[in-house]
């Protein structure tokens, strides 16, 4: 498991490490960069095989472009705007995002819930749902279909 922070984000690193560490009771480390991204590698057990990644719908989109068939992780979990335009990847891996149906991924002030970091409500009901992993995700977030399936 990781989680993918952009360079313009690194204001928010302590905010999203507080944030990972209540959901998951793990801390979260910054890794080496990968291209314009700094991993948040957990320290412990990882088991869920799944990359989480934030950002503005470009700088997700070049960072998979460029990082797909390099990314060990199964799944993919993204927060971002025109979350459909991801299908693309959806024959490489399994991709979440926010919402079908919208094109924007709106953020809020996260002040009024606790948060030092604007924050999606794709992100708040993941951080509220219960269950495992899976469960939190199928709360929160919209399987991408493989596009090459019909």
């Amino acid at each position: 498991m990781r989680y993918l922070l952009h360079k313009t984000q690194l204001h928010e690193l302590a905010g999203r490490q507080e944030y990972l560490y209540d959901i998951f009771q793990m801390y979260f480390l910054p890794g080496q960069p990968e291209g314009n991204y700094i991993p948040l590698m957990p320290m412990g057990t990882s088991d869920p095989d799944i990359l989480f990644i934030t950002g503005h719908s470009n700088t997700v989109w070049n960072y998979l472009s460029a990082w797909i068939d390099r990314v060990p992780e199964k799944t993919i979990v993204i927060t971002s705007c025109l979350g459909y335009t991801f299908r693309h990847f959806a024959s490489k891996k399994e991709i979440y995002v926010p919402d079908l149906h919208k094109t924007h991924c709106e953020l809020h002030s996260g002040e009024p819930y606790g948060f030092s970091f604007p924050i999606s409500d794709a992100e708040l009901n993941f951080y509220n749902a219960t269950g495992d992993i899976g469960a939190r995700l199928q709360c929160s977030y919209v399987r991408l279909p493989d596009k090459e399936k019909k």
